[in-house]
């Protein structure tokens, strides 16, 4: 008989169908291989000129005691301000990658002074 490697009750895996939709995965080496095999970022921004990058990359892995996981994780990396260097969770990629745009924006509008 052969085991599954459940992953702990304090956790849940995720992977993403064809259509970038989370699906939840309950053997740990079926989810591993799948994040080794695939591309987890979806979106990176660099802005050069103040050496700030914003990424938007899958996780993959949730708290199995919140409500809604965030999936996804759109992070600033870069900002002279160390506070401003945050993570932003999102439950789907569509609102990852708004979330990823209107970082862009607000830092484009807070590097021109607008």
């Amino acid at each position: 008989m052969k085991s599954r490697s459940v992953p702990p009750q304090c956790e849940r895996l995720y992977v993403l169908d064809a259509k970038n939709r989370p699906v939840e995965v309950f053997d740990r080496s079926e989810w591993s291989r799948w994040m080794a095999e695939n591309e987890l970022i979806f979106r990176r921004t660099l802005l050069e000129e103040a050496g700030v990058t914003v990424t938007t990359r899958f996780r993959g892995v949730a708290d199995a005691r919140t409500g809604i996981p965030a999936l996804f994780v759109t992070r600033i990396a870069g900002m002279k301000v160390r506070d401003e260097n945050e993570s932003y969770g999102a439950s789907t990629l569509d609102e990852a990658l708004e979330r990823h745009e209107c970082i862009v924006q607000k830092i484009l509008r807070m590097l021109t002074g607008q």
